[in-house]
């Protein structure tokens, strides 16, 4: 038996790494080399080193040396001699020592096997939970579609397909039981695809979009309520407006109002209930890359991007006694960012609301007493010296549901995930999920990429797990549940459940499958995944 110089060199890397000492981590393999350990060759060796398995070597080398000391009745007037002479003499004193050494020198399993309360203080902060990666298979399958929604409060599911229809679906035990189909018909024989199924927050009615930002509104068992539109000039009379589509839905939390923006920037306040334009807003002229996004700050107040990287905040007033309509006015601006706004997230709780730009990857974030001042993220500082920056567009900002903290995750399109402290500042975790061998279990680290990228991401309604979702339409879920985490604690964020599309073997085909479309149920259990190109599934996630 030996151990190569190599070898120790990788497992103190890999020590790093768990520990969370990615600085360290770095500098040491830039010296020694030691991730070139990782190849072919040695897969199958690599596959069986356990989390801590450096301390566990270190462990079982103490223990030997010991024993091995005190039948030869060594001399303690060597290095090692005298670490472990004063445990040898402690062996010998009383039964009180004995049995305590016995617990400082236990491994994992064996503590483990005798239901040992004791934290051992030898790896205080490496070990890594046991954990399982799953892979899983679809629970029920739905025609290829383009979006869905799962209804607020049963197991409703609604999604809409490329041929201008939407489909409703009620599931009991997996199984579609019943279905109702809505359609778009054709206008000006333009194929009238459904992008956008929402429905609102208490589930009484479903929003449905297609070709010219047309809107329709249905009741829960596919009764037509409403047809609107974004669009009030004549459509014959602009081409542009031909290719204009509704790109966001957004309702406030008690569904009293909705708000659309389209594919040209037109944002428009509708009455929730009726459908009836409120009023369509005006903003300077958006520039082609500058995509309006916005987000409610209550229930008659909300935020709208600009052209100008600015964030502006309405106030919708009810209407006079006589007057039937409602007034919107713009009552305050933030600064916001030196590049366009790509996304902006209101924490309900704390009232923190997050903005990030997909140019710079600056996060800010502003405070309900403050409009002038914003705690910036994704920077490097001295409390934060493992921290993955983003370097790629954001496509998730997520606030977990909390009374005691704001807490935000924040996922780029590289991999690159933080949880943030959004009140200090503070970095929680950081992790490149998808290059940590570390965050999947042994047999499917398979799915380690340095290459991938990722397009869609959706927090569970109970804020534990993260939906994921890559170019490849491959889903992965990830166990962000911070309950109880220390700032010691390294191994939470671990991915649990990974679903991977059977894409069939066709040349060229590749290019016309994607995953378009992720939800969760109201439970936290089901996802929901509309592909084009295959079918679209129902996974089970536990």
């Amino acid at each position: 038996m030996s151990l190569t110089s190599r070898e120790l060199n990788y497992l103190i890397w890999r020590y790093f790494q768990e520990a969370g000492y990615d600085l360290s981590a770095f500098t040491f393999d830039r010296q020694s080399q030691c991730s070139k350990y990782e190849h072919a060759e040695n897969e199958k060796i690599i596959e069986k080193i356990e989390p801590g398995c450096l301390v566990d070597l270190v462990q079982k080398g103490i223990l030997y040396t010991i024993a091995d000391s005190d039948s030869k009745g060594d001399s303690d007037y060597s290095l090692l001699g005298a670490l472990v002479q004063q445990e040898i003499t402690n062996l010998s004193d009383t039964n009180f020592s004995k049995a305590k050494c016995q617990k400082r020198f236990q491994l994992k399993t064996e503590a483990e096997n005798g239901k040992q309360e004791d934290d051992m203080e030898l790896d205080n902060s490496t070990e890594s939970i046991k954990f399982e990666t799953k892979e899983t298979s679809p629970e029920s399958n739905f025609p290829s579609s383009l979006t869905c929604d799962w209804h607020p409060t049963s197991e409703v599911l609604a999604y809409g397909k490329p041929n201008g229809s939407a489909i409703i679906n009620a599931i009991i035990d997996g199984k579609f039981v019943e279905s109702v189909e809505i359609s778009h018909p054709d206008l000006l024989n333009v194929k009238n695809e459904i992008n956008i199924v929402s429905w609102s927050p208490l589930g009484n009615l479903l929003l449905t979009t297609g070709a010219f930002s047309e809107i329709r509104a249905w009741s829960p068992d596919g009764r037509l309520k409403n047809i609107a539109n974004t669009v009030f000039e004549d459509i014959n009379a602009e081409s542009e407006i031909k290719q204009s589509l509704i790109t966001s839905v957004l309702w406030n939390k008690s569904g009293k109002f909705v708000i659309t923006i389209d594919s040209v920037n037109r944002t428009t306040l509708w009455d929730g209930v009726t459908l009836s334009l409120v009023r369509q807003i005006q903003t300077e002229e958006q520039t082609d890359t500058a995509i309006q996004t916005a987000c409610w700050l209550g229930e008659d107040k909300f935020a709208l991007t600009t052209a100008t990287q600015g964030i502006k905040i309405y106030d919708i007033t009810q209407p006079h006694l006589g007057v039937n309509s409602f007034e919107v006015q713009s009552i305050g601006n933030l600064p916001g960012h030196q590049n366009h706004i790509s996304l902006i997230k209101l924490n309900d709780f704390s009232k923190l609301l997050a903005t990030c730009s997909d140019f710079d990857y600056e996060i800010k974030v502003w405070s309900s007493s403050s409009t002038h001042t914003s705690l910036d993220l994704n920077v490097k500082s001295e409390k934060n010296q493992g921290l993955k920056l983003h370097a790629s567009p954001i496509i998730g900002l997520h606030w977990i549901p909390s009374t005691e903290k704001s807490i935000l995750i924040s996922l780029s399109m590289e991999g690159n995930f933080n949880i943030w402290d959004a009140e200090s500042g503070d970095n929680i975790k950081s992790s490149e999920l998808f290059k940590n061998a570390e965050n999947f279990s042994s047999e499917l680290r398979h799915h380690v990429s340095k290459e991938v990228l990722l397009f869609n991401s959706v927090l569970s309604p109970n804020g534990k797990l993260l939906a994921i979702g890559d170019d490849y339409g491959k889903i992965s879920v990830w166990d962000v549940n911070i309950d109880g985490y220390t700032s010691e604690d390294k191994s939470f964020v671990k991915c649990v459940t990974l679903y991977t599309p059977e894409i069939p073997q066709v040349e060229g085909k590749e290019a016309t499958i994607g995953l378009c479309d992720l939800h969760w149920d109201h439970e936290s259990k089901k996802l929901a995944a509309s592909y084009i190109g295959i079918e679209s599934v129902i996974i089970s996630v536990v």
